[in-house]
């Protein structure tokens, strides 16, 4: 936990540079790409047989790229030029590494190396003792069951895992290998390191050497994790300086450390040691088209240029055979650009170097699209005077995020460097702030900021009382394992006046000087074997209990419930309401208030200050879910939409993209009104001001 107070503490500081410097935010990288996978076994002859720089360039041009990664090393531990450092395919006779770098850059399309680092079929089988163990002393393996005989069917992604860490020979053969790239490959553009997500612990022979030299507790998990991430943070940063020595304007990233997580990979920001973020996701199958917006925008927070990466695969990464839909790669490049994000989507070759052409003609339909919109998204700045503070409770954070997207107020990711831009900041239901962050935030409360924070968010580390303001006191956690709410009239818009289900009890406090808004209504007993009641809950009492479910105190208001948490799980539509009227009795104003959008629409306001202009970005179609799959298949008119937009500077033009149709503007109060002409997926309104 002092961990993440830690981070909590360093989100606000810059980015540490080693090497080369990292992109900012006004250098955008290029928008159209793909990443090529291409993990080929030794049993597949003929590697590369059919591979024609005519029909590569044609498939690039087909798909409207102006970026594809291409294979230096994939995880069966084969290279794809002639090296002396590692092995080529044993059934490759060619440097196809450089013959595709060759048709590329024909082309002015870049194209950076891909390596991978943490599965090597060929490097763990001839060197276990350079795999990650665990405490018992055996190889971790991702996938791998370890009595497995040679004849049973294999699980998909099942791979050995590398140590990579600096120090470790493992870490001295990559850099031997990345080396004679950057010498053989004179116009490099750049280099893609994979596979860093595999083990937060290590317990080999040169971790436990390493760590015996730093004093490390080998029976502490979290000591153990934070060891491991470090040295991992520092073979990245010899791989930087390497690679600054040879090509100092190319672009380095190492995959998996970018993603929100409470693990030391993301808490010791070994992120920083990327030159851009680039966000790896399948939303089909990997949780969701939700997760996307909170991680672009926290690296966007940070500066950083962000590529989004997704693929043209329907449920799995690197499928053979498997096709997202046109229309869903569509909506997802629309998205990624609406939310300030580059576009990537993955693919994988055939063992014979024929690309599929198909795979690009589908990615060319939604990179048409992204060309007309491009220059209205990368590069631009998430804006808002709404913030949520990130707790890296993912249920915490993403139940906040999703009624926000829901409900379509606009959101940045807040700190203590951004909090005099906000007008409301909302903190979710995880214990995370230390007593410096909670003082800086009563204070700023204190000046005339409005918060909003659920539960267990405004309890100190410990978990013992209340550090933020919030007019009561905390009592104890509930007997109950689930209670009622029952709204006063001031907060209940929208919502039933009888008592209505938390599926788990809220905090008990007693009221300060706040005013309660509504009150927990408790119910007769425990459902239990000796004490039950019907199927389910039991019912609730007939009177409320003196404890309250929402209190007012002044510009805060807190929820006795982690409703946040609540509605990730069991999405209440009860629950976001009675969360958006607490939203609508602080916020007063909002920069961007858009009307008569489903819910299923996404809202992202960007600002392009070297162009002078914001773009609010409307995307329309819902997710689906079929079987086990999210799908993106109904593009319906979105008619009546309105938005109300107000900022500093004075607006002199309002426009719609694609298309560039001017459109006619009202003032209104301190801001302006503009009527959106139906839409169909997605649309842009841009807003220039002096």
């Amino acid at each position: 936990m002092k961990l993440l107070l830690t981070i909590l503490i360093l989100f606000c500081m810059n980015s540490i540079m080693t090497g080369q410097s990292q992109l900012t935010t006004d250098q955008p990288l290029p928008t159209r790409q793909v990443h090529l996978d291409f993990h080929t076994s030794e049993l597949i002859p003929e590697i590369g047989e059919r591979f024609d720089k005519k029909q590569f360039q044609e498939a690039l041009k087909l798909g409207h790229l102006k970026q594809i990664n291409i294979f230096a090393k994939g995880h069966h531990g084969w290279s794809y030029y002639p090296t002396k450092i590692g092995a080529m395919h044993p059934n490759l006779n060619f440097d196809l590494l450089g013959a595709e770098m060759e048709a590329c850059h024909e082309m002015g399309v870049k194209c950076p190396f891909y390596f991978a680092v943490g599965w090597s079929v060929k490097d763990a089988e001839e060197h276990p003792e350079w795999c990650i163990k665990d405490k018992e002393g055996d190889i971790v393996g991702f996938n791998i069951e370890k009595n497995a005989k040679p004849a049973d069917p294999r699980p998909f992604y099942s791979w050995k895992c590398l140590d990579a860490s600096v120090g470790t020979p493992y870490h001295e053969l990559i850099k031997k290998q990345v080396a004679e790239i950057c010498i053989r490959y004179k116009e490099l553009d750049g280099f893609f390191f994979d596979i860093y997500h595999i083990s937060p612990v290590n317990y080999n022979e040169f971790a436990l050497a390493r760590m015996k030299n730093e004093g490390v507790d080998i029976n502490d998990p979290k000591a153990v994790e934070r060891s491991h991430a470090l040295a991992l943070k520092a073979h990245m940063k010899d791989l930087r300086e390497l690679i600054a020595k040879y090509h100092p304007n190319a672009t380095v990233f190492f995959n998996s450390a970018t993603h929100l997580s409470p693990n030391s990979i993301f808490t010791e920001r070994l992120y920083d040691m990327n030159t851009h973020t680039e966000l790896e996701d399948l939303p089909t199958t990997w949780g969701g088209y939700d997760k996307f917006p909170l991680e672009a925008k926290y690296h966007l927070g940070q500066g950083t240029p962000v590529v989004a990466m997704s693929g043209k695969f329907h449920k799995a990464w690197g499928e053979f055979g498997g096709f997202k839909h046109p229309d869903a790669i569509k909506y997802e490049a629309a998205a990624m650009i609406s939310f300030g994000a580059s576009c990537n989507f993955g693919d994988q070759l055939h063992p014979s170097g024929e690309m599929d052409l198909e795979t690009y003609r589908n990615i060319g339909k939604a990179y048409e699209y992204v060309e007309k919109i491009e220059q209205f998204g990368p590069g631009g700045i998430p804006v808002s005077k709404l913030g949520v503070w990130l707790t890296l409770n993912n249920e915490a954070d993403h139940g906040v995020v999703n009624m926000l997207l829901e409900m379509h107020y606009d959101f940045i990711v807040a700190n203590e460097g951004n909090l005099d831009q906000l007008e409301l900041l909302i903190i979710p239901s995880q214990p995370s702030l230390n007593a410096e962050q909670a003082e800086l935030i009563n204070e700023w409360v204190s000046n005339g900021g409005k918060l909003i924070v659920f539960g267990k968010g405004a309890l100190d580390m410990k978990q013992q009382k209340f550090i933020l303001n919030v007019g009561a006191g905390y009592y104890k956690e509930s007997d109950f394992d689930f209670d009622y709410t029952v709204v006063e009239t001031d907060i209940g818009k929208n919502i039933v006046s009888s008592p209505f289900l938390n599926y788990e009890a809220g905090l008990l406090v007693k009221p300060t000087t706040g005013e309660p808004l509504a009150y927990i209504r408790e119910p007769y007993f425990n459902r239990t074997y000796e004490h039950y009641s019907s199927h389910r809950e039991t019912p609730y009492k007939l009177k409320d209990s003196e404890y309250p479910a929402v209190v007012r105190n002044g510009n805060v208001i807190f929820f006795a419930h982690h409703l946040d948490q609540l509605y990730y799980t069991h999405g209440v539509r009860l629950h976001r309401e009675l969360v958006k009227n607490a939203i609508d009795l602080l916020y007063s104003s909002p920069m961007l208030v858009v009307d008569n959008l489903p819910s299923s629409g996404r809202v992202s306001l960007l600002k392009q200050a070297r162009e002078n202009r914001y773009v609010a970005h409307l995307l329309y179609s819902p997710a689906l879910l079929r079987g086990e799959v999210q799908v993106i298949e109904d593009f319906l008119p979105v008619p009546g939409v309105k938005v109300g937009f107000s900022v500093p500077e004075q607006i002199i033009n309002v426009y719609r993209v694609p298309g560039e149709k001017k459109l006619k503007f009202t003032k209104k109060d301190d801001g302006i009104v503009v009527d959106v002409p139906a839409f169909t997926m997605h649309t842009g309104i841009v807003f220039e001001y002096k």
